[in-house]
């Protein structure tokens, strides 16, 4: 049997889908995200009122000349001035004095309301925790404390990078306290500040105090917290505002003829250590390397400058027996251990090469060093 049938008309489904779980990452951008809806008005309200410091200083200092002037026309035997002038001036130096006084606590005070929003140096740090703590679940740089602790640890520690503040720059250098905090299962290995010490000194950055860490256990997870009081540390492309300068590249000099001298092939420590001389040389009781002349040249590239760095030394050998090939290797090795050092100011040691030195004088070398930042 034929026939048409009707076409029922479209159902509409309501199809249940799931809704993955926000990483804890997803959790901490949302408060931040929350921060920042006042934190730029903040910030700029603790300026103006920090630039106003000046201003009731200058207004202060006025009022003292003024009234100088008026007790000096006394003293002078000049009556133009009234009793009122002096009680005037007198009263206007106390009000100016007291603006001054209360615009300082002013801007203290709202400098503190005012949120860190920084997190560069953090940003920093949690590379080098990722490296320590690779079982970690998530490693996140925050300039602030979350309020929650993470609620799924299954997985591996959550780890939390926060910065004290906002970081100074110097040089390429940024400068902060730091805590990390790790959350995780009591059956996940801690985060141990040893570790953290061993990250930081091979990658050159400096602290000022030793860390310090504790133990937090919690109803059912346990809290790691690590503390560097002032850790200073730089990008592996530090970014430096300025072009550098004669004395930022004197260290770069002044490290080469350590680093030529410290290679020369020998099979004991050097005995007497290293001397320097004024000018970037240095000698040991074997080997010597003294620059005869250095340039540099400063490239803009964009927002990614290039500093290279020439300079011509005189090697030689203090020991008998070594010839000056021996020396040469030396330099040049020593030369190549100069790759991935982090000079303040001019950048990050990218690349080292050799050219040809103005004199055919074996001892004479000439090593080219290419240091690499970023403006922004």
């Amino acid at each position: 049997m034929t026939g048409t049938y009707p076409v029922p008309e479209q159902e509409t489904r309501t199809v249940a889908t799931k809704t993955a779980p926000k990483t804890f990452a997803s959790l901490v951008a949302d408060e931040e995200a929350e921060v920042m809806k006042t934190a730029p008005a903040l910030a700029e309200e603790a300026a103006e009122a920090k630039a106003l410091i000046s201003t009731r200083e200058e207004e202060h200092e006025d009022a003292q000349d003024h009234l100088s002037g008026i007790l000096g026309s006394f003293k002078r035997g000049d009556d133009t001035r009234t009793a009122a002038d002096l009680a005037e001036a007198r009263a206007a130096v106390e009000r100016a004095a007291l603006l001054a006084e209360g615009q300082k606590a002013k801007a203290n005070r709202l400098a503190k309301d005012a949120p860190n929003v920084d997190k560069s140096l953090s940003v920093l740090v949690a590379e080098a925790v990722a490296k320590v703590v690779p079982y970690a679940a998530e490693v996140i740089p925050s300039f602030l404390r979350p309020a929650e602790a993470p609620e799924n640890l299954t997985a591996g520690p959550v780890v939390v990078v926060t910065q004290d503040g906002t970081a100074t720059e110097k040089g390429g250098i940024l400068t902060a306290g730091i805590t990390i905090r790790s959350f995780r299962l009591p059956h996940f290995q801690q985060i141990d500040k040893r570790d953290m010490i061993r990250e930081f000194d091979a990658r050159g950055w400096t602290m000022r105090f030793e860390p310090t860490q504790s133990t937090d256990r919690q109803d059912g997870f346990t809290v790691d917290v690590i503390r560097v009081q002032q850790l200073g540390a730089y990008a592996s492309v530090p970014v430096i505002a300025k072009e550098p300068v004669e004395r930022d590249v004197k260290a770069i000099v002044g490290t080469l003829s350590v680093e030529m001298v410290k290679a020369f092939p020998i099979h004991r420590e050097i005995a007497g250590g290293l001397t320097v001389s004024p000018g970037g040389g240095v000698s040991s009781p074997d080997m010597s390397a003294r620059p005869e002349s250095k340039r540099f040249t400063a490239t803009a590239n964009g927002n990614a400058p290039t500093v290279i760095v020439e300079a011509q030394y005189k090697v030689r050998s203090n020991t008998p027996n070594f010839p000056i090939d021996s020396v040469r290797a030396a330099a040049g090795k020593g030369a190549q251990a100069m790759v991935g050092k982090f000079f303040p100011g001019v950048g990050v040691v990218e690349k080292v090469s050799h050219f040809e030195a103005q004199t055919d004088n074996p001892e004479s070398i000439g090593v080219r060093v290419v240091l690499a930042s970023k403006t922004a």
